[in-house]
């Protein structure tokens, strides 16, 4: 580093742990042996297994310590301004143990291994900072991986929408970001004419020209921060044209962006779409994530940014459709076989609450909180969790990605495809003892596979779900089903949703299998009664589980009787049951049968529900699986169950935290 750079370097290395209480000409000699160094999105700094060269001092940018376990790649760790890569082996002598790659165009200071020697030997109090980086590394790494979507900082909405809404979306997304992550928020409306997302938020528009980005320091990650406006949400809007960022500040345009990303848990860099410059190109480069927006009415502006906008990000796989209000057939083509989400939006006309509810839904999303919600087996039993839907409802509690299995799959299905909670109990009131001998009885078969061939229950779902396909659903959803001849769990997630659960609730015996793309699907609850590794695959972060098995001492004969003890009968019933022949008190055929089926699914929930963040158990110790005539009361287990876990389930939940 030249001499006359080193005063300018002194605030910055002052923050840094390691070099914490040391004088300015101490720092200066630090600055001396520092290398200024700029390296491109993508590049790797030093590879696993390499030798430790030198050590590295992030500025401006964002880099992913990755570590090889068990063959694959594993992120361990984010790493941003101010934080230290390299230094481990610099300290022990011994290869690199893992890779650091560079999420964003970025700048660093190198320390050569000799220089840093030298330093250690006129500074060895530089080991007590050096020991609390490693002690400070070790213990993040054995809180576990970092959850999907949390290194999703910088964020480039593109859009293909009318102006006014491409505003009013923007908006809406960007306080829907702060209001539901609780975290820094800044938009930045780079438009030709900057200042309508300003307008939308109910501010007057302050643009920012190319003077005030000049005259402030942009590796001070506070500086972007004071030239925004300041909402009463806490979001800030920060309107800048991309002419102001052209030109003689072409060069500055990466410190700009990582003075985004430095400064700000998110910064969601809104374009107007058209043509895309060099700055506009610049960002969606950058990004860690690019949203497309389309709508019907721009549907050519659309046609042209799926052939543009991907060429330009280096990851495809971070570039997520978006597609507000109705998707018509001929718009259908736009988004075959990409990653799309719906957004309930009437172009022309202020949010109402269903957009609303599709922004916080993607801001979850974005923010890495998405509350996934596992509704497991359990035929009547399964109606405990419409009550834990009633109190979801009730207390404001999202569901971003609901699975089910067996009744759990008709409760989760209906969830999906927009039916309130009240409207699915209602249904539930509907089937009792007499409704199923009406309709089940004449669904009878020759037992060969099933006593039911099932074509009953799949038009009862029919009338529900109609020919709706899971893309279909307002809430991604999945299901679960077993292949009875191989044992294996099979997820539907894909298809006609009718289908899907008529397969993940058609327990065996009972139900014919159901043929479905060449296999024969039974009851999921065989293999997963409680499907939340399900939800995690479908991208939940927060995972809630609702397991309504219980141990087979806790759950009654199928008459609804629990069996008595012959020492001690307690009522006229018993002291019948007590007189009769054992042969005759010895459970029967389908006693045995789903005593057997119910035992085993206890024992599989067993194993697998540690995954859950939160598991609602309701008390169900007095109803049996057959029991549809006593819904009521099995719903209302289900809100007992929600109500005790509610304090649990807010504080995973950052907008409905206490204080929040």
């Amino acid at each position: 580093m030249k001499p006359e750079e080193i005063p300018s370097w002194e605030p910055f290395l002052k923050r840094i742990a390691l070099f914490a209480g040391l004088s300015a000409e101490d720092l200066g000699k630090i600055s001396a042996q520092l290398q200024p160094l700029s390296l491109p999105k993508g590049a790797t700094l030093f590879r696993e297994g390499d030798d430790p060269d030198a050590m590295y001092l992030i500025v401006s940018g964002q880099c992913r310590r990755l570590r090889t376990l068990a063959g694959r790649e594993t992120v361990v760790a984010f790493l941003g301004r101010g934080d230290v890569a390299g230094e481990t082996g610099l300290l022990t002598g011994i290869p690199r143990t893992s890779t650091v790659r560079l999420d964003a165009t970025s700048e660093l200071l190198k320390l050569p291994r000799k220089g840093f020697e030298e330093i250690l030997r006129d500074h060895p109090t530089i080991l007590l900072g050096l020991s609390r980086t490693l002690a400070q590394r070790l213990i993040a790494q054995s809180s576990g991986p970092t959850r999907p979507g949390s290194d999703a900082r910088l964020i480039v909405l593109d859009c293909a929408l009318p102006e006014a809404d491409r505003a009013a979306f923007a908006w809406a997304l960007g306080e829907a970001l702060t209001l539901q992550t609780r975290r820094r928020v800044l938009i930045l409306d780079l438009a030709s004419e900057p200042g309508a997302i300003a307008r939308a938020a109910g501010l007057n528009p302050a643009p920012v020209g190319e003077p005030e980005l000049r005259a402030a320091n942009l590796r001070d990650p506070a500086a972007l921060s004071a030239l925004a406006q300041e909402h009463p949400s806490g979001s800030r809007i920060l309107s800048v044209s991309p002419a102001a960022l052209g030109g003689r500040l072409f060069g500055s345009l990466y410190l700009f962006l990582n003075s985004l990303r430095g400064g700000h848990d998110f910064a969601l860099v809104c374009l107007s779409g058209g043509a895309r410059g060099d700055v506009e190109r610049a960002a969606l480069a950058e990004a860690d994530r690019v949203l497309m927006a389309g709508c019907d009415e721009r549907r050519p502006q659309f046609r042209q940014m799926e052939a543009e906008v991907p060429a330009l990000v280096p990851e495809p796989a971070r570039v997520l459709r978006l597609w507000l209000g109705e998707l018509e057939p001929e718009d259908a083509p736009l988004l075959v076989g990409a990653e799309r989400v719906m957004i309930a939006w009437e172009l022309g006309r202020p949010p109402g609450a269903r957009a609303a509810a599709s922004a916080a839904r993607l801001a979850r999303r974005l923010g890495g909180i998405r509350v996934g919600l596992a509704l497991g087996s359990g035929a009547a039993l399964g109606h405990a969790t419409i009550g834990v839907l009633k109190v979801f409802k009730r207390e404001g509690i999202p569901i971003d990605v609901i699975a089910g299995t067996s009744m759990g799959a008709v409760i989760a299905g209906c969830c999906a495809a927009g039916y309130e909670p009240e409207e699915i109990e209602a249904m539930a009131l509907r089937i009792d003892s007499a409704w199923v001998y009406e309709n089940l009885f004449w669904d009878m078969t020759i037992p060969r596979s099933g006593f039911f061939a099932g074509q009953t229950l799949l038009r009862f779902l029919r009338s529900y779900f109609g020919s709706r396909e899971f893309s279909d659903l307002d809430i991604p959803f999945a299901c679960v089903a077993a292949d009875i001849e191989t044992g294996e769990e099979v997820v539907l997630k894909s298809g006609r949703v009718a289908e899907a659960v008529r397969a993940s609730a058609g327990l065996p015996i009972i139900f014919a299998p159901l043929a479905h793309n060449g296999r024969y699907l039974v009851d999921g609850g065989l293999v997963d009664p409680v499907p939340t590794r399900v939800l995690a695959g479908l991208g939940a972060d927060i995972l809630i589980a609702v397991n309504l098995t219980t141990p087979a001492g806790d759950r009654p004969r199928h008459d609804g009787v629990r069996r008595a003890r012959p020492e001690a009968p307690s009522s006229l019933l018993s002291w019948r049951d007590a007189a009769l022949p054992g042969i005759l008190k010895a459970p029967n055929l389908f006693e045995v049968f789903f005593q057997m089926i119910y035992t085993m699914e206890y024992e599989v929930s067993q194993s697998r529900q540690e995954i859950a963040d939160v598991v609602l158990h309701p008390d169900l110790k007095g109803f049996s699986w057959t029991e549809l005539s006593r819904a009521a009361e099995i719903i209302a287990a289900g809100e007992r169950a929600a109500e005790e876990a509610l304090p649990r389930i807010k504080a995973l939940i950052p907008a409905l935290r206490p204080g929040a």
